[in-house]
C-alpha cells in the first residue's frame, strides 16, 4: 500500500523493459519476422526468458540468498560455489564489466525504501564477498530478487517482474520488425 513501493516496482518494470538484442528480444523478433501474431512473438520471448542464462537466473539467485541465510556466512557460501566450479548467480554481466547499471539503480532504490533490514544486510554481505573474492558486482537478477524479498512479494515474483517489464520491449521489437 506504500506509494514508494509502487514507485520501486515501476522502476523495476522500466529498467527491465529493453536490453537491446538479448536472447529473448532476438527470439521475439525472429518470430515476428515470420509474420506470426504479436501474441506468438511475446510467447517466444517468454520461452527464451525462462532459461537459466537469462531471466530464469532469478531462481538461482533466490537459492543463493537462501543458502547465505541458512549458513550465515556469505564468504563460505561463495567459496562453496567456486570449489564446485559454479558461476555465482546474480553477479557479473558480460556487457557491464564495471557493474550492471540496472542492478545498481534497483538496489539503491530498494535501500532507500527499506533501510538496512536483515534482508538488505545479507545482500550487502553477499555483495561485499563477491566483489572482494571475484571482482564482480550484482546484476539486475540479483536486484530483482532483493526487491522481491524486501517487499515480501511471493516466490517467483522476481522473474514475473522481469517478464512484465520485458514484454513491453518485446512488443516494441515486434512492431519494429513488422
Amino acid at each position: 500500500d506504500d506509494e514508494r513501493a509502487g514507485g520501486l516496482l515501476d522502476a523495476a518494470l522500466i529498467l527491465c523493459a529493453d536490453h537491446e538484442l538479448n536472447a529473448s528480444a532476438f527470439t521475439a523478433r525472429c518470430v515476428a519476422s515470420t509474420g506470426a501474431t504479436l501474441y506468438a512473438a511475446v510467447n517466444a520471448g517468454l520461452s527464451a526468458l525462462q532459461g537459466h542464462k537469462h531471466g530464469g537466473s532469478t531462481d538461482r539467485v533466490e537459492a543463493l540468498f537462501g543458502e547465505v541465510e541458512a549458513v550465515g556466512d556469505a564468504t563460505r557460501v561463495l567459496a562453496s560455489y567456486l570449489r564446485h566450479g559454479d558461476r555465482v548467480p546474480g553477479f557479473g554481466h558480460t556487457l557491464y564489466p564495471e557493474g550492471d547499471p540496472r542492478g545498481r539503480a534497483l538496489i539503491a532504490r530498494t535501500r532507500e525504501l527499506c533501510g538496512e533490514s536483515g534482508i538488505l544486510a545479507h545482500a550487502g554481505d553477499l555483495t561485499a564477498a563477491a566483489e572482494s573474492a571475484l571482482g564482480l558486482k550484482p546484476n539486475v537478477d540479483f536486484a530483482l530478487v532483493l526487491l522481491r524479498r524486501a517487499l515480501h512479494l511471493p516466490a517467483g515474483s522476481a522473474l514475473t517482474l522481469f517478464a512484465l517489464g520485458r514484454t513491453v520491449g518485446w512488443i516494441g521489437h515486434a512492431i519494429e520488425q513488422y
